[in-house]
C-alpha cells in the first residue's frame, strides 16, 4: 500500500531527526573559561560591565531550551515507532507532542543570542508545524498527499536543524 510506504519513509526521516535533536542541543558544551581581567585601581570608578561573550550567552540559552529539544526528540521517536507499527492513535498523539514541543515550547525560547541560529530554528519550527498538521490530517484521512507533505516537511526541518547545529558549534568553538 502506497500510504503505508510513505508513512514508513517518514519513519527514516523522523529517526534521523531524533538522533540530531538528541545530539544537537541536549549535550552540554564546555570550553575554556576566560580569566577575568584585573579590576580598576583602588579609588577609580568601576567600568561598565561588558556584555557576556557569545559563547556564554549561547550556553545559557542552550540550557534553558534543552528540555524542549528533549521533548521534541521523544515526540519524534513516538512518531517513528507509531508509523512503523501503523498505530494511528500513537501517531496522532506523537504529532501533537511534536507540535507542542516545537511550535509552543521551543518557539518560546527564541530568539537565541545568534541571529543565524534563531533564523534556522525558526525555519525548523515552521516546517515542523506544517509537518505535524499534515501528519494529523494523514491519520484522519489516510491521504497520500498528507503523507508526502509531512514527510517532506520533516525532511526540511532536519536540514534546518543541521544548519542550526553548525551555527551552534561555531558559536561554542573556542576562539
Amino acid at each position: 500500500m502506497t500510504t503505508a510506504r510513505r508513512g514508513r519513509a517518514a519513519l527514516g526521516v523522523a529517526l534521523a531527526m531524533v538522533a540530531l535533536i538528541a545530539s544537537s542541543c541536549s549535550a552540554r558544551h564546555t570550553g575554556p573559561t576566560a580569566t577575568p581581567a584585573p579590576g580598576p585601581p583602588a579609588g577609580s570608578p568601576a567600568p561598565a560591565p561588558s556584555p557576556a561573550p557569545l559563547a556564554d550567552a549561547v550556553r545559557q540559552w542552550e540550557t534553558s531550551a534543552g528540555e524542549h529539544f528533549t521533548q521534541s526528540g521523544l515526540a519524534l521517536q513516538q512518531v517513528s515507532e507509531a508509523s512503523a507499527a501503523d498505530d494511528e492513535a500513537a501517531l496522532q498523539s506523537g504529532c501533537y507532542k511534536l507540535h507542542d514541543a516545537n511550535t509552543v515550547g521551543l518557539q518560546h525560547d527564541l530568539p537565541t543570542p545568534d541571529r543565524r541560529l534563531t533564523d534556522e530554528l525558526q525555519r525548523m519550527i515552521d516546517d515542523i508545524n506544517t509537518a505535524t498538521h499534515a501528519c494529523v490530517r494523514f491519520v484522519l484521512a489516510r491521504d497520500d498527499v498528507d503523507a508526502a507533505t509531512y514527510q517532506d516537511y520533516l525532511a526540511r526541518a532536519v536540514g534546518h536543524l543541521h544548519r542550526a547545529k553548525g551555527f551552534l558549534n561555531e558559536d561554542l568553538a573556542p576562539k
